[in-house]
């Protein structure tokens, strides 16, 4: 079975104006037994919500693959290997220094979603094909 991990940044557009809906209801149909969920994207939700509304959206998506236990929650190796990725990612392009915060949630769902052999998918281009070209993984951009 194919497994797959959906990032913050398609979550978000689901919520905020239901732009992905399309693609996120069309990945679950086909494939909601191989969807798994990060605890980096979870993070990342629910420290972007202001309201008790926005709580409950992120609830809802996030408690089924509680409830089933596929929660993927980067590991010490991989915490350790994002250091690496990253230290490279600095030497290959010191102009980035700034962009690293960033950075460092989006090398762990990378990690996470190679360990795991899943396809990561993202809106978010720039910054997870930088990453691939240092530590390859499956990966689906959405437009």
């Amino acid at each position: 079975m194919a497994k797959h991990l959906i990032d913050t940044d398609l979550y978000i557009d689901l919520i905020r104006s239901g732009r992905t809906l399309g693609v996120i209801r069309e990945l679950y149909e086909k494939e909601a037994p191989g969807i798994y969920f990060s605890s980096v994207v979870a993070q990342e939700l629910l420290l972007g919500v202001r309201s008790s509304t926005g709580r409950r959206y992120v609830e809802t998506l996030l408690g089924p693959f509680e409830r089933s236990r596929r929660i993927v929650t980067p590991n010490h190796r991989q915490w350790k290997e994002a250091g690496d990725i990253l230290a490279q990612v600095l030497t290959r392009r010191p102009d980035l220094k700034s962009k690293l915060p960033g950075l460092v949630n989006d090398c762990l769902v990378a990690l996470s979603a190679r360990a795991l052999g899943a396809t990561l998918y993202t809106r978010n281009r720039d910054n997870f094909m930088l990453l691939q070209k240092i530590r390859p993984f499956s990966l689906v951009i959405v437009s």
